[in-house]
């Protein structure tokens, strides 16, 4: 028998491949199938799981706005820079990136205000820089410029 933890794992990586092949109506059912089951997990372990749950409200509302469904895809990327939020207030270090690259994504593709660069800005100015890094920030200085 398989434990929660592995379901949910196989289930992202099956909506993944879905995902993938644009197979989006099986991919959707496959990343809600491992929501689930990844926000029960998170009731116990929350930054355990966190992040996984962050990954998913992102993959869904990139397959919405795949779909031209904009409303869904927005709703679900602030689930997802939510989780992100809640993540690097516990540590900016491990997750700074990921907030970032967050926010970025809300601006580029669902345009969200581009104040939102401060806060991705000001969370990647306090972590050491590194190429990931210095590329967000020129992310955000190029589109700052459009």
């Amino acid at each position: 028998m398989l434990y929660t933890h592995d379901r949910a794992i196989i289930l992202n990586d099956l909506a993944n491949s879905y995902a993938t092949k644009m197979r989006y109506t099986k991919a959707i059912e496959r990343y809600r199938e491992a929501l689930a089951l990844y926000i029960q997990l998170a009731k116990d372990k929350p930054i355990d799981y966190g992040l996984h749950i962050a990954h998913v409200f992102s993959n869904l509302s990139i397959i919405y706005f795949n779909l031209d469904k904009f409303k869904e895809a927005t709703m679900l990327h602030k689930n997802a820079l939510k989780m992100h939020r809640l993540l690097v207030r516990q540590d900016i270090q491990s997750y700074g990136v990921g907030f970032a690259s967050c926010i970025i994504e809300g601006v580029n593709y669902l345009n969200e205000h581009t104040i939102m660069l401060y806060e991705a800005e000001l969370t990647l100015n306090q972590l050491v820089k590194d190429e990931s890094i210095i590329g967000l920030l020129a992310d955000i200085a190029s589109i700052r410029k459009k």
